[in-house]
């Protein structure tokens, strides 16, 4: 990965070089309708994920999957060591469990939420360690993605990787705040009551340019360049 090329393209458009990570099934689902599967994708796979947050400056997700998932978001190349990397949470209602593992041994990372709440749970957040910034709803109700990423741009921070669900992954596309999306794709059939990777679309849909593809073992992977 050239870290530079993503800089410069940052400094271009005032907003963060945005990497997508997915794992889907083969018929393009990220979950089981009732979540109760953890992993989609295979042990080679989520290795090579950790690489590729080691190599982001930051990990943003939604308060959603940490409810769902309670991830831990560290980088773990290795069984003896993990290295914390900032997480940015875009909680809107700021439903963030305050036991979540992503908040322990805060003192050892950075915590940035966006939020359109204001109260005593984000005093406690802020007391805890955590970073809150004050966003407004629009007029549907939801904060703008657009301007989150402007501001994370200004907390210095270049590049980025998305580790969340399709809601989110659909509002970015519709947004143009992808840059590049990493696919993982098993063999697995999850069905039409499975959670969909793009709500309404096909990735045959998008426009894609093919970085890169390999296999891991089973799962196929690929990289590819949006627009």
């Amino acid at each position: 990965y050239n870290l530079n090329k993503f800089f410069f393209k940052s400094i271009s458009k005032k907003q963060p070089f945005t990497k997508v990570k997915l794992a889907i099934s083969s018929d393009e689902k990220i979950a089981w309708h009732n979540y109760k599967s953890k992993w989609i994708s295979n042990k080679h796979s989520r290795i090579y994920g950790h690489k590729l947050r080691s190599i982001s400056q930051a990990i943003l997700t939604t308060s959603k999957t940490i409810i769902k998932d309670n991830p831990r978001l560290t980088v773990r190349l290795n069984k003896k060591s993990q290295k914390h990397i900032p997480i940015i949470v875009i909680d809107k209602n700021l439903k963030i469990p305050m036991n979540s593992r992503i908040l322990k041994e805060i003192s050892k990372k950075r915590i940035i939420i966006f939020t359109s709440k204001k109260n005593k749970k984000s005093e406690n957040l802020i007391k805890s360690g955590c970073e809150i910034i004050s966003c407004k709803v629009n007029k549907y109700n939801k904060l703008n993605l657009k301007s989150i990423f402007r501001r994370i741009y200004q907390l210095n921070i270049s590049d980025i990787l998305v580790e969340a669900g399709g809601i989110l992954f659909t509002e970015l596309l519709k947004n143009k705040l992808v840059d590049e999306i990493h696919l993982f794709k098993s063999n697995i059939i999850i069905g039409k009551n499975g959670k969909p990777a793009i709500l309404g679309k096909k990735f045959k849909n998008l426009r894609l340019t093919i970085n890169e593809k390999k296999n891991f073992k089973e799962d196929k992977y690929y990289n590819y360049k949006v627009g």
